[in-house]
């Protein structure tokens, strides 16, 4: 009799914790939907702080004042958080990598173009992030995609085609040209840091490869912003204000957020995500800057919204269905 009762027990103490573990997961997903989200706004509207700041500060120099400052910020965090971490040797050259790839590569490349191209067309063509995350994970990590992440990220890129509306204006001249060329490497130069930070994202803390990838960042964004010495000027308090708001709530806040988010969504889903700057862009490209906005554009929107919904909630549906039927199995 005792020995029943004690099984009993030991198999309710096994049930709530597994209870226990599907609720925590279930938070956490949610934890990482609302991260990612914050992330898009602060990232989507960062393009028209960038086009202001650009009027008196050049692209290199920009982009290594903001990493710069946000590496001084995030070391001295980490330093009282994670006292005990070091980066082991071996993990060195990929450190370096992500940080090459993720920080310097990225921002010189999206900063650049978008001194040449509208803000509004500079979050567009960074939506295109998620259709080459998918093919990367194909092809390198030969992870299956799954039907609602592919069928999400096709109707988000419709979305953005929508949002284009009549702003890309690919024929209105080189400049243009050269700033989209440029804005599409920076969307494949994220989505190598992305495949590329999986490694790390298991072995450190987030904070800690958020710390070191923007210090390698910044080192390699010193010469570039030294060869253009002889365009530095006197900067207004206006641009410094822009400045701090883009150090740290897009390069520090936004990297911790976004690599919160990557480690529990995975890269498709989080970067599915992404597909939401355009919207956000535009409307602070048309409210701060007086861009155009055009009605395709907030349908765009729209569809962007729903293909997100799709890649994400109709995942967890299939899951959770699958998990249903698993059970029943055991069950019979």
């Amino acid at each position: 009799m005792n020995t029943d009762k004690g099984s009993l027990i030991i198999v309710k103490g096994s049930r709530l914790r597994v209870k226990e573990r599907r609720d925590e997961m279930k938070n956490n997903k949610i934890k990482a939907n609302i991260l990612i989200l914050l992330t898009v706004f602060f990232w989507g509207i960062s393009a028209t702080n960038t086009k202001i700041v650009l009027e008196e500060v050049p692209p290199g120099t920009l982009a290594f004042i903001r990493f710069s400052l946000a590496t001084v910020l995030l070391w001295s965090i980490n330093r009282k958080i994670n006292p005990e971490m070091r980066l082991e040797k071996k993990d060195r050259k990929r450190m370096m990598f992500c940080g090459v790839t993720g920080i310097s590569l990225y921002f010189i490349l999206e900063t650049y173009g978008i001194s040449l191209i509208s803000a509004a067309n500079a979050t567009i063509l960074l939506a295109s992030i998620p259709i080459f995350t998918m093919l990367g994970e194909r092809v390198f990590l030969k992870r299956p995609i799954k039907k609602a992440e592919s069928l999400g990220a096709v109707i988000t890129l419709a979305g953005v085609g929508l949002v284009i509306g009549n702003s890309l204006r690919i024929s209105g001249g080189y400049r243009e040209i050269i700033g989209s060329m440029l804005l599409i490497g920076a969307a494949l130069s994220w989505v190598v840091f992305s495949l590329a930070n999986k490694t790390l994202e298991n072995k450190y803390s987030i904070l800690f490869n958020s710390t070191y990838q923007s210090l390698y960042g910044s080192l390699v964004l010193l010469p570039v912003a030294l060869m253009e010495y002889r365009s530095w000027g006197p900067i207004s308090m206006v641009s410094w204000g822009n400045i701090l708001y883009l150090t740290l709530f897009c390069s520090a806040l936004c990297t911790f957020m976004y690599l919160s988010a990557l480690k529990e969504l995975g890269a498709t889903v989080t970067n599915v995500y992404i597909n939401l700057m355009p919207f956000v862009g535009v409307l602070a490209a048309a409210i701060v800057l007086k861009e155009t906005l055009y009605p395709l554009q907030i349908l765009g929107g729209i569809v962007i919204v729903l293909g997100i919904s799709l890649a994400n909630v109709k995942s967890l549906w299939i899951n959770s269905l699958a998990k249903g039927k698993k059970v029943l199995t055991q069950k019979s």
